[in-house]
């Protein structure tokens, strides 16, 4: 049994929420109405949507723009290296 609270928002009891994997803060739920009743089904997140911001500290105060330019400009100039070194043969 549950509660609607003043907001309309209700806990999941305790002994639910363990029996449904993957259900954690934040997860999204899919509400399906049929003339009384509701249900509640977990939307499965795709890995990118899971592990969004997961490296966040990381990247504080770093231009994320800027390095993937900057390891743009390193992979061509390997690879102009490369391709006197292929000439030369």
């Amino acid at each position: 049994m549950a509660t609607v609270g003043t907001k309309y928002q209700v806990v999941i009891p305790k002994e639910v929420r363990k029996k449904i994997k993957g259900l954690e803060p934040g997860s999204k739920l899919m509400i399906q109405l049929n003339e009384e009743t509701i249900t509640l089904k977990p939307i499965k997140q795709n890995w990118s949507d899971k592990n969004y911001g997961a490296f966040k500290r990381y990247w504080k105060g770093v231009d994320p723009i800027a390095e993937v330019e900057k390891m743009k400009e390193e992979w061509e100039e390997r690879l102009e290296k490369q391709a006197k070194i292929w000439n030369e043969k």
